[in-house]
Order: structure tokens, then sequence, then C-alpha cells
């Protein structure tokens, strides 16, 4: 079992990741790690080049009361834990990611590293109204069964993993497809439709059926 210390380093060293990609703003998205029965999450607001042990946040998972200073999305990273097989997850504000779900309420994979990584779909969750993520919290969770990322519309990417390292590639897969969509949606009707991959299949909108 990691301790707080190797915690901290991680976050720290994938959150700098993050945020040198173009990823995550400096002082958006947060991150966790379960150890043993609680969470271990940044705090609101925090600067994620500037983690260290004593300024996360450590609270019971099996709780839903809330800890000051805690990200806002406590609630929904104690669900995750709850109901997955998380050890690690990572919120960010991928550009292309939250762009993509501006306009489809599932996210179709069209790349074959996006099928290999994340599967065929991957779901889309909508909060109600501004700031409304706790409405949501447990349908996050359950999205997150069965696969390891979900968006929150016009937001952002939740990813699970059994690391920090393998939430951030989850991460990285899903801002690459989204990529990938977007840029051949915008791109057909300039150079003409792509041969999309045999075994993915083309996205909704393809002429190529």
């Amino acid at each position: 079992m990691q301790n707080m210390e190797q915690i901290a380093n991680d976050m720290a060293t994938y959150t700098d990741m993050l945020v040198s990609s173009g990823l995550l703003h400096l002082k958006g998205g947060n991150c966790s790690a379960r150890l043993g029965d609680d969470v271990v999450i940044t705090r609101t607001k925090s600067f994620k080049q500037d983690i260290v042990a004593d300024r996360l946040i450590r609270a019971p998972v099996d709780s839903d009361e809330p800890v000051e200073n805690a990200s806002s999305t406590l609630s929904m990273h104690r669900w995750i834990y709850r109901k997955t097989d998380a050890q690690a997850v990572i919120h960010a504000h991928s550009y292309y990611t939250a762009l993509v779900s501006f306009y489809v309420d599932e996210f179709r994979i069209i790349d074959d590293n996006g099928f290999i990584y994340l599967g065929a779909t991957v779901p889309i969750v909508a909060a109600k109204k501004h700031w409304g993520w706790a409405e949501v919290d447990e349908e996050i969770a359950e999205a997150l069964i069965d696969h390891p990322v979900v968006i929150l519309k016009w937001h952002g990417p939740f990813a699970k993993g059994d690391s920090m390292a393998q939430a951030y590639h989850n991460i990285q897969a899903m801002e690459t497809a989204a990529r990938f969509y977007m840029d051949i949606w915008r791109m057909r009707n300039v150079i003409g439709e792509p041969d999309y991959v045999p075994w993915v299949g083309p996205p909704e909108w393809s002429e190529k059926k």
C-alpha cells in the first residue's frame, strides 16, 4: 500500500504532466488516490504543481460528510471508489474531450488506439445546472464501472486507473480519440471522407456506412 508521500509524489508528477501538455489548468481539475478505507484528494483550487503530502486532504470513502478545503468533487470521488475498482482518479479539463461533449451525448471511438484503450464508446453525463455535479455523482461512478473514462458534459473527463499513471494514460487516450473525431469531422468536407478503421467503423455522421 502506498503512503501519503508516495501519493503526493505521483500526483505532483502526473498533474505537472497534465498542465504542461495543456490537459489541465494550473488551478483546475483534481485528482485522488485510494489509501485503505480513505480517499486522498487535492485541495480545492490548489496549484497542481505545488502538491505536497501535508497539503492533501484525507477523508473516509464511506462518508458523506463535507471536508473543509477538499476538492469540490470530493463526493464524486468517494462514489467512484465505492462503486468501482479504481485506485486513482484524475479529473482534467482537456480541450477536445470537453469540446466533443458539446455535440454528442455518447462518444463513439473511431481511432484504433482509442478502441484498444477505451473500448467502443465513452459515456457522457450531464449535470442539470451550474455547479450541479453532486447530482450526478452516482451516475458518473456507475459509468466508470465498465469504462475507464467518463465525460462530464461541457466540462471534462474523469478517468480511473489502478495507479495514477494509468489514470493519466486514460486521460491522454481520451483526448487523442476526441481530436481524431473532431479533426476528421472538420476535414472531411475539405479533403473528403477518410478510410475508417474496419473493425471500429465510421462515426454516426459519416456517409460511409
